[in-house]
This record gives C-alpha cells, structure tokens and sequence, in this order.
C-alpha cells in the first residue's frame, strides 16, 4: 500500500502529519466502514486482518463482535491514531496495530480467516503482490472483502471533487481484480453496487478449505 501519495507525504515530514490529523472526523467512522464489516462478518473468535487500517475505524467494529483483529497500516500518524483509539475501547486486548502494506503482510501464512480493506485498493503499487500475499495468510476457507468508492460514478455525492483520481494512482479494475485472485487460486467475484448509499467497486474471495 505504500504509494507515491504516501511516499510524498512522509517526506513532507510535519505537515503531512497535520494534513492527516486534519481529517480526523473523516477517518474515524462512517456508514462505508459499518457495511464493509456487515459483509466480512468477521465472528467471535476468528482471527481478522484490517489492510490498510487507517485509523481502525473497521478494526474496532470488528473486535467488539469478537474477532481478533491484526490491523495493518503504513502510515505513521494513522498507526498512531489507531493505537490511541485501541486503548480506549474494550476490545483492545483482540486488536493489534503492525505496519506494514498489503504487498508485505506481517503476518504468518494461514493465519487469517477473514481480510477486508476499504478504500485502500487504488493505494497498492503492486496488485499481483498484493494478491499473492492475500493467498498467502488466508486459512483454508478464509475469505476476504475489498470495498473502494468509485468516484467515476456521476451518482457518487463527491465524484465532482474525486472524479478521476484513480489516474493519479493505482486503477481499480474489478474483472482484472477477480481474474488476478483466481490466478492465485482464490475462488473470486466482484462487482459494481451500491454499499451505505454510495457506489462501489466490491471484490470478494475465499481460499478453498
């Protein structure tokens, strides 16, 4: 996940910090967030991986239904906000913050049951990495969710501001997407809907037992 937007930012130093710190309200929790984890269903007990956690919005919905949730994320501000959000939350105990991008998890092979990202897709540099590394930590029978807001879409409420902002970083080709994943042996969908009254782009795969 570690893209040039990234990539610029750190090397900005302090003010890509209060660039992030300024969108703390954005980050923290929204609808998409809620539905993203509805479809992962991630149940007690399960073992969950959040990619590209950002400020673990998704992580913490997660634990309080009783997954244990490793929560990776490459930026350093969003890790920070993410490990002050741990500690106060009850399930903190289930949540564990790494870094790391989704083309090198930090995680042991198998030891995911159920992964999803939310709109992280369009920041992986390397989708077929990203992919093998997702075969790679699924359990036999684990599954995955991969949800980005398609702000091509004239009926997306901000696709006059974000419209086209895929050209500046990685495109999200669903049925690439989906032909990708089945090339490293994951059973593969995907598909254009609408998720928490937005539009989005949906892939989802599970590892066969």
């Amino acid at each position: 996940m570690v893209h040039e937007e990234y990539r610029h930012d750190h090397d900005k130093g302090w003010l890509a910090e209060l660039r992030w710190l300024s969108k703390v309200r954005t980050f923290w929790q929204t609808d998409l967030n809620r539905a993203i984890v509805d479809l992962a269903d991630p149940r007690p007990g399960e073992r969950g991986l959040d990619v590209g956690a950002g400020m673990g919005a998704a992580t913490v919905l997660a634990a309080k239904r009783g997954a244990h949730v490793v929560a990776v994320e490459p930026g350093g501000t969003m890790r920070l906000m993410c490990r002050i959000r741990r500690l106060g939350n009850r399930a903190r105990r289930r949540i564990v913050v790494e870094a790391g991008v989704a083309e090198d998890l930090p995680v042991a092979g198998g030891s995911t049951e159920v992964l999803w990202a939310g709109n992280a897709m369009h920041h992986w540099v390397d989708h077929a990495a990203a992919f093998a590394e997702f075969a790679r930590v699924l359990s036999p029978g684990g599954r995955l969710v991969l949800v980005d807001e398609d702000y091509d879409d004239p009926e997306h409420p901000d696709h006059a501001e974000f419209a086209g902002h895929e050209a500046e970083m990685t495109p999200v080709n669903v049925v690439a997407i989906v032909a990708a994943m089945q090339g490293q042996g994951l059973q593969a969908w995907g598909n254009h809907q609408r998720l928490a009254g937005v539009p989005v782009k949906v892939v989802r795969a599970t590892r066969p037992a």
